[in-house]
């Protein structure tokens, strides 16, 4: 029996139109979240609550995050994201097959190849260039995140801080340029598990909301009876002579 409680962290408003609306769900590959009982249970909680779903794969945009405390840039790690998601997918089928009100799937390279996709991610740049307080989102952000991933290291000294910055700053600057092509998904709520980060949710603010006010509000996911959550594993990355 799972004993993995999943519960949606959002606004009652928000849970009271789900079973009218169309989710989107992120996942990002390589989190412990996006695995076994956990996403079996994340599967079967979205499946009663929404009319419909897209399943998003972060896989390609996961090049940056594997080129952490590496004398690599990013892009050296493209194929290995790729793989990544090739595996993801093969692994976790006998869950999301689960999902009966899975419209479609799609993987991240659907917005590197986006014909807008080279306009809005200037938009984001201009704006982080011009803008202090919109700056302060993705600077907060990274960070958050990278005091978190040096406590993790064995020896807690970053080996290279200045690019590992760089790293998730493209990061950053990459999610929240594809969240400004979402709209064209129609989906009224994301769900992940864990509430939107600083930047996403300024630049969805910013970005998303004058246009599409009903379209892409964050549903954070929660675990009840869970342990610690293990850090982000990438079995290619571990097994790949870098």
């Amino acid at each position: 029996m799972n004993l993995v409680k999943p519960v949606f962290k959002c606004a009652e408003s928000f849970k009271e139109i789900f079973k009218k609306t169309q989710c989107l769900l992120t996942i990002s590959v390589g989190q412990e979240v996006h695995e076994r009982e956990k996403f079996e249970a994340t599967i079967a909680l979205v499946n009663s609550a929404f009319d419909s779903c897209i399943m998003l794969i972060d896989d390609s945009l996961q090049r940056h995050t594997m080129a952490l405390d590496t004398a690599k840039d990013a892009d050296f790690f493209y194929e290995l994201s790729i793989k990544e998601g090739d595996d993801w997918l093969k692994r976790n089928e006998k869950y999301y097959s689960k999902l009966s009100i899975l419209k479609k799937i799609i993987r991240w390279n659907v917005w590197l190849q986006h014909p807008l996709y080279l306009e809005c991610g200037d938009n984001i740049r201009k704006l982080i260039q011009n803008d202090s307080n919109y700056k302060d989102t993705f600077d907060s952000t990274i960070n958050e995140f990278l005091r978190r991933y040096y406590q993790r290291k064995v020896n807690n000294e970053p080996a290279n801080p200045e690019q590992d910055y760089s790293l998730c700053l493209n990061y950053l600057i990459e999610e929240c340029t594809a969240m400004c092509l979402w709209p064209e998904l129609n989906c009224q709520f994301e769900v992940y598990p864990s509430q939107r980060n600083l930047a996403m949710a300024e630049t969805h603010k910013r970005f998303v909301l004058g246009k599409h006010p009903d379209l892409l509000h964050a549903v954070a996911i929660k675990f009840k009876n869970r342990k610690q959550l293990k850090p982000q594993i990438f079995e290619n990355l571990v097994t790949a002579v870098i």
